[in-house]
């Protein structure tokens, strides 16, 4: 437990961002499933609109602190060549 004052109202931060952290990733999670379900699914029109949701929660995650911004950029550059090639095998 902590004694200090400053202990005690870091434990409280820390609590509440954690919360935060993890609702934010699970959010994320979310969309790159619903991103992939529509990949596999081969609905283009449904993986794009889902690519950006998942991208905009991406970058917001990377700017705001439970992502690493290169992880973010990682993981767009992946589920971006997930869609190029479900748009190559389209057509």
């Amino acid at each position: 437990m902590p004694h200090s004052l400053s202990a005690k109202k870091r434990a409280r931060q820390n609590t509440c961002l954690r919360t935060r952290n993890r609702t934010i990733k699970s959010r994320i999670q979310t969309a790159r499933r619903s991103f992939l379900e529509s990949v596999e699914a081969r609905d283009l029109e449904a993986a794009r609109a889902a690519l950006r949701r998942c991208e905009k929660l991406l970058h917001r995650a990377a700017d705001n602190g439970p992502l690493h911004r290169n992880t973010a950029g990682r993981v767009i550059s992946r589920l971006r060549r997930r869609l190029a090639d479900l748009e190559r095998a389209a057509g």
